[in-house]
């Protein structure tokens, strides 16, 4: 099955109906990942995760992060796995469907590009959250913290950029009645991150 790749494109150029189809995507795999993929540390403020005993933090981030949820048949997948069933098909991996027919997608965005490379970070923690060593674990718990928590704000700073563009877009070139979204659901925005300490690349 040779999949020939479109030419490099940014969220910003997709038409309207793709942009839809990706911005549905995203939602389901941001949803998933808050609601499942970083429940537990997500929930603890600073002070709670401070007194938290680390063998009940270090249970808590393999629960998130290794074991995201059960799907179909009862599998558990983890937070990576979750992820790229979306990223596959931004990267033309796998082909995005669209009214039964297979789009292959090259997408090369900022904001995508950032989500990648915090996740790519939380990858790089996993050997040690598969290990059994808690003193590993207490070396790394507050930047693996960091880390989860950047991406729940960077997953959330893509999705409402999408659909600023999908409003643009309607406002120009959809038909007059409205086409309703799915309500966004009900998760809190996160706090704003405190990102003096990181040199963005």
């Amino acid at each position: 099955m040779d999949a020939v790749l479109s030419e490099p494109q940014t969220l910003a150029q997709l038409p309207f109906k793709t942009l839809e189809e990706v911005i549905r995507q995203l939602r389901g795999t941001r949803n998933d990942i808050i609601r499942y993929g970083v429940w537990n540390i997500r929930n603890l403020t600073d002070e709670e995760f401070n007194r938290t005993d680390d063998r009940k933090l270090f249970g808590y981030f393999r629960q998130d992060l290794l074991e995201t949820r059960f799907l179909s048949k009862g599998r558990r997948i983890d937070l990576i796995q979750l992820w790229m069933w979306f990223d596959d098909q931004m990267s033309g991996t796998e082909p995005l469907l669209i009214d039964g027919a297979e789009l292959f997608l090259n997408i090369h965005d900022k904001d995508l590009e950032k989500v990648r490379k915090r996740i790519a970070e939380i990858q790089a923690f996993f050997p040690t959250l598969r290990s059994d060593d808690l003193e590993a674990f207490k070396r790394i718990k507050y930047k693996l913290r960091r880390t989860v928590m950047r991406l729940t704000y960077d997953l959330h700073h893509l999705f409402k950029r999408l659909e600023k563009y999908r409003k643009n877009l309607f406002g120009m070139n959809a038909p007059r009645e409205r086409v309703a979204l799915e309500a966004v659901a009900e998760i809190p925005e996160p706090p704003p991150m405190d990102d003096h300490d990181e040199a963005e690349g």
